[in-house]
């Protein structure tokens, strides 16, 4: 079972059971946390846990304190956690029938420890197959790390992008056409989550609302051709499961990133993760993280520096035209993300906030039409 080895990965080797899944933070005890925590630290245990912040979007998210006896102390074990559960039915539904309950917990356990760099370190991730109720506890990088995350208001710099491409090519090319990523079996093709969308939008389609609630930002030109786009989603999502295939973040939105003092930029909420075609991740961090007119002074030196990045972390040598054409097609999945994200209905959870979607909108719509993306896909 894939938890039952992530579980020893992480303190251990007694097997899951569906007990260890707490279905909230508000469960998470000193005796649970002592069982996950402290296995392989002698005599340790943690004596007090204390909530401290948190929300609720995709998941549950609590900071937890943590105090230990002296042998936890003397071990250096967490003093603070991050944790993140599926809580909500909605939640569990969300990620359950999404295909997606198993990315973090997989990510956190079985491929962070392999990858240098900059995310949270994982201490626990577990799944409960029955009721869909899962947990990660992970780095608390505010903490840990003075990491501040991106904000509307935010403007990346020409140096803070390169650093975030400079990491994802590190981590596309680290794992290029790995014989590990069939071992992982979460993840999905971007083929095989269109078919997931296809079936899900047939049974509560909100992208028509949300294309009425984002219609002021997006291009003229685009607004009255919703089902072309969403035609174009299904070609792109082909296209991004064809060639050689690496670990994708999946969800790699500028909102999903942090940045340290020294200007360097990490990555959180893998949960989303896929095995496909490197531009589904590039096209979703630059058409996110920069506005208009930062994206096309800089769009063609950045993909030159991200080929030359991936190129020494492993991957192929891209040639440019090609790349350039992956980077324009792949830009459809972004768009109906924070379509159906500000086209949620009174019964879903607020994801993300009203101005967050309309800022991503805005960005990938006008990069779609800057860019002809539909012209690229045979639209």
């Amino acid at each position: 079972m894939l938890f039952a080895e992530a579980r020893k990965r992480v303190g251990g080797s007694r097997p899951l059971s569906a007990a260890e899944v707490p279905r909230s933070p508000a469960e998470i005890d000193a005796a649970w946390l002592t069982a996950v925590l402290c296995p392989r630290a002698a005599g340790a245990c943690v004596t007090s846990v204390r909530p401290s912040g948190g929300s609720s979007g995709t998941t549950t998210r609590r900071a937890l304190d943590l105090i230990y006896n002296d042998a936890g102390t003397a071990a250096g074990l967490p003093s603070r956690v991050f944790a993140k559960c599926t809580t909500t039915l909605a939640q569990r539904l969300m990620l359950g029938l999404g295909g997606f309950l198993y990315g973090e917990p997989g990510f956190y356990t079985l491929v962070r420890p392999e990858l240098a760099l900059e995310a949270p370190m994982g201490y626990f991730g577990a799944v409960d197959r029955h009721s869909w109720h899962s947990i990660v506890l992970i780095e608390d990088v505010v903490a840990t790390r003075g990491a501040s995350f991106w904000q509307p208001r935010t403007q990346v710099t020409r140096g803070q992008i390169e650093n975030l491409l400079s990491t994802v090519a590190g981590w596309h090319g680290g794992l290029w056409g790995s014989a590990r990523l069939a071992g992982w079996r979460w993840l999905k093709t971007p083929a095989q989550l269109m078919r997931l969308i296809d079936a899900l939008i047939g049974l509560a389609n909100r992208l028509p609302v949300g294309a009425e609630r984002a219609r002021g930002v997006i291009p003229f030109a685009l607004r009255d051709r919703q089902e072309d786009l969403y035609e174009a989603m299904r070609r792109s999502m082909a296209i991004s499961s064809q060639g050689t295939p690496t670990y994708l973040h999946g969800d790699l939105h500028i909102a999903n990133t942090y940045v340290l003092a020294d200007e360097r930029m990490g990555t959180v909420d893998w949960q989303a993760g896929l095995r496909g075609s490197w531009a589904y991740d590039y096209s979703y961090i630059v058409a996110t993280a920069l506005d208009a007119e930062a994206r096309r002074a800089w769009e063609g030196e950045l993909l030159d520096f991200y080929l030359e990045r991936l190129a020494a972390a492993g991957g192929d040598r891209i040639p440019r035209n090609k790349a350039w054409s992956a980077y324009r097609s792949a830009l459809f999945y972004p768009y109906f993300a924070w379509m159906y994200t500000i086209g949620r209905s009174r019964l879903q959870p607020n994801f993300q906030p009203d101005g967050v979607s309309l800022t991503m909108i805005e960005r990938v719509s006008t990069a779609i039409d800057d860019l002809e993306s539909l012209k690229v896909v045979g639209l």
